[in-house]
């Protein structure tokens, strides 16, 4: 029989992080899973496991993973294998625990390069890594139902104290956390002289603050998700939770900067949103927007082996309405009436499907704008002109 998966109940407002869950289980079940059982996070293992007719079962803690083809059997051979050991794991990006923590063999930007990526991992092979795990979250591990039956712990806790073995040559992507990164790149663009700043999208507010942390100002948010927004209230001068579009109408005051990172492309309508936000903006003031790049070489070469595969975030974000190459970023701030500084390109990711693309590209000598191409995104600052 195949193993069992138990994945953790998961519900959230924003599309993003649903559609990473949806996606998390689409791949399971399409990796040699059999029976597929939802568990309540907080619920000891033994309960969990409790209708499970499968003698090894995959306990995923982390719903918002990528897993590598075949997780599932590979994970059973490693553990049927390996004698002492309570768990069989797979490597991760993202690990907590510093044994389970690998970089990557490539750098990817698309779910078709990480699934390249894995794939020759997986060929290339290696020898478990026995450990005694401490109490980090796994992510995702299997383990024999038994095992499960006597633990009191909730599934993320059950392997503390215990020997595992560890499969370096199996791969999972988990992801970091779409509202509580802090944006570095964004902060070293603000100008120290800043007083006043209205952030769309704030998030969980990590840049506001650390402008607050850097310089005397006042930090005001808006945020859609209502958990994020909360723990934003915490940090910022105030909050605003609810739709950017409909709340910069009730805004009285006006900033020196306005930022947006990574958010314009969310919206359905940009370019009226935009005009808006000028009304919010002090003359002279400045507008910071952090947007991705459509014609990246790693996405077209996707496109060319017909794949756009939606994810959780970066290029391909589930949440993206609008798409932007350089051009059409400067015509919808044209149209919105701000008035262009710069346009900088973001640092790239040199992957595979960029390079294979480019050298097609040059030995076909087709014509093509390389420097379009490269960046992954762009930071644009403009200004508020008078008109």
């Amino acid at each position: 029989m195949s193993p069992a998966v138990l994945f953790p109940r998961f519900d959230h407002p924003a599309i993003e992080e649903r559609y990473a869950s949806w996606q998390s289980q689409t791949l399971l079940r399409g990796g040699g899973a059999g029976e597929f059982v939802i568990y309540d996070v907080e619920e000891p293992a033994s309960l969990a496991a409790a209708t499970l007719d499968s003698d090894h079962v995959l306990v995923v803690t982390d719903p918002l993973l990528l897993p590598p083809a075949k997780l599932v059997t590979r994970l059973r051979e490693l553990l049927v294998h390996t004698s002492s050991v309570v768990a069989a794991l797979p490597v991760s990006n993202e690990a907590e625990n510093t044994n389970q923590r690998r970089t990557p063999l490539a750098p990817y930007l698309t779910l078709r390069e990480l699934q390249q990526m894995t794939g020759e991992m997986q060929s290339q092979g290696a020898d478990g890594e026995v450990v005694k795990w401490d109490g980090s979250d796994p992510g995702v591990y299997l383990c024999r139902t038994t095992f499960l039956e006597g633990i009191d712990d909730p599934p993320k806790h059950a392997l503390a104290g215990r020997e595992v073995v560890i499969s370096p040559a199996d791969y999972v992507h988990r992801w970091s956390s779409l509202r509580g990164q802090t944006r570095t790149d964004l902060l070293a663009r603000i100008s120290p002289d800043a007083k006043s700043i209205l952030e769309f999208g704030c998030g969980e507010a990590p840049l506001g603050a650390a402008l607050k942390a850097r310089q005397k100002c006042r930090v005001v948010g808006i945020e859609i998700d209502p958990r994020a927004a909360a723990v934003a209230k915490k940090r910022i001068d105030d909050v605003y939770c609810g739709d950017a579009r409909e709340i910069v109408a009730l805004i009285r005051e006006k900033f020196d900067w306005i930022i947006g990172g990574d958010i314009v492309e969310h919206i359905d309508e940009p370019w009226s949103f935009l005009a808006d936000l000028r009304k919010v903006c002090a003359p002279g003031g400045h507008l910071l927007l952090s947007i991705p790049n459509v014609a990246n070489a790693s996405v077209v070469s996707d496109l060319i082996r017909g794949r756009f595969d939606y994810v959780y975030m970066g290029l391909t974000c589930v949440g993206h309405l609008r798409f932007f190459t350089k051009r059409t970023i400067e015509e919808m701030l044209s149209i919105a009436g701000w008035t262009v500084a710069e346009i900088a390109p973001q640092e790239t990711v040199v992957t595979r499907g960029r390079e294979e693309l480019l050298a097609a590209l040059a030995a076909a000598r087709m014509p093509h704008s390389k420097e379009d191409l490269i960046p992954a995104g762009y930071y644009v600052v403009a200004r508020n002109d008078p008109k």
